[in-house]
């Protein structure tokens, strides 16, 4: 059965550069969202698995689940998770993460680049308290609770605005208009995610622009 057109723009915005999934990266995810033993964490299209081993082997977290939309790299991933031994403490999934059981998630990694559902699916999916971490940008419209550039940390229940100015001045570290943000994207050699995307869904959660 082929991808639908949601589940093909996912691959298409998919982690994109090597560099972000490198164990410096890693770390740097796994500090901001200040994972320890008690914690369940899930990465939303895992690739080959790193941010889970270093989340249980460096972090000591209880359980980490990948979840990898594309069948090859699911199945690398896994065969390296059986290699390591670590089957008992994480588990890899082929699916879309849209249609997956997060309930039990306390720290989810999201280096996937957001679209339009995903505000009302993590609000719906995720248990209060859980943390979550995004690349490059925090999810439109909603405040970060901390940063640690590139990367941004939200709670549940989500810290909504409508007020454009005070987001995009939580995303840029400074007062910056829209256009200021735009022109940073478009210079952002290593931004790979779909601006026509993203400024459609900068239009719909701030209805001023």
């Amino acid at each position: 059965m082929g991808l639908n057109d949601l589940q093909e723009e996912r691959l298409m915005n998919r982690l994109g550069p090597e560099d972000y999934q490198s164990n410096r990266h890693i770390r740097k995810i796994l500090n901001l969202a200040q994972a320890f033993k008690g914690d369940v964490f899930y990465d939303l299209g895992c690739g080959r698995g790193q941010l889970c081993v270093v989340a249980v082997a460096e972090f000591g977290v209880k359980r980490a689940v990948g979840i990898e939309l594309h069948r090859g790299r699911a199945a690398k991933a896994a065969e390296r998770i059986q290699e390591m031994g670590l089957t008992d403490r994480i588990e890899i999934r082929n699916e879309d993460f849209m249609e997956s059981d997060l309930h039990d998630a306390t720290i989810v990694y999201c280096g996937l680049g957001e679209v339009d559902e995903d505000v009302a699916l993590f609000g719906r999916k995720l248990k209060t308290g859980c943390k979550i971490v995004s690349l490059f940008l925090p999810f439109v419209g909603i405040l970060p609770a901390a940063a640690d550039y590139p990367f941004y940390l939200m709670k549940v229940p989500f810290r909504k605005t409508k007020d454009v100015s005070l987001w995009t001045s939580k995303v840029l570290f400074t007062d910056a208009s829209v256009e200021e943000l735009y022109q940073e994207l478009d210079t952002d050699r290593e931004y790979r995610y779909d601006k026509r995307t993203f400024k459609r869904m900068m239009k719909k959660r701030f209805p001023s622009l």
